[in-house]
């Protein structure tokens, strides 16, 4: 992994599903070497640490899909708390079971740009959308707290095609890591 404090450090987490379908752990393989980081939902001390430690300065722009994006939303107000915050936090449909408005809130205020990303596609009995619902969806709740709020009409599996949504006239969240890599975010 580079340490180029000029270069931002991305931290893609995965969810329990990206054991099985390595969707998240995918894209992180397509990346060029030394770009990206690839954790699972359950690394978070791995993910502090690995923050901690990249030169100061250095931008931290974090990603996580399902218990991933809660994982990475942790993560990034204990970093806050230590003074290293992120540049940019990406939540993909995340899950939790019990969401509160106080967690949101120090969420919002511990992250400069948070874009979250829900899952509006798919059957209700898709397998993967089952799966997200026991887990205790975000749903809504981060709309009036994130920087954008993306409505995307994928299934909660299709991390890719979440990722990737562009809605009309605006940004998809893969353009807002490209962004915070560039400085334009």
């Amino acid at each position: 992994m580079q340490n180029d404090p000029e270069q931002p450090w991305l931290a893609l987490v995965g969810g329990m599903g990206d054991a099985t379908f390595a969707a998240v752990r995918s894209l992180q393989e397509m990346l060029p070497p030394g770009r990206s980081e690839y954790f699972s939902h359950l690394d978070d001390g791995r993910l502090l640490r690995a923050a901690m430690a990249r030169p100061p300065g250095q931008k931290l722009v974090l990603v996580g899909h399902s218990w991933g994006g809660e994982m990475a939303a942790r993560v990034t107000i204990r970093l806050a708390r230590a003074g290293r915050p992120v540049a940019l936090l990406v939540t993909v449909d995340p899950v939790k079971r019990v969401l509160t408005q106080r967690f949101l809130k120090e969420l919002r205020a511990a992250a400069p740009k948070w874009v979250n990303i829900l899952a509006t596609g798919g059957d209700a009995l898709e397998r993967s959308n089952v799966i997200a619902a026991i887990g205790g969806p975000w749903g809504g709740k981060p709309e009036p707290l994130a920087d954008a709020f993306i409505a995307a009409p994928y299934a909660h599996r299709e991390f890719a095609g979440l990722l990737g949504f562009r809605p009309a006239g605006g940004r998809s969240g893969w353009d807002w890591v490209q962004a915070a890599s560039t400085g334009a975010a």
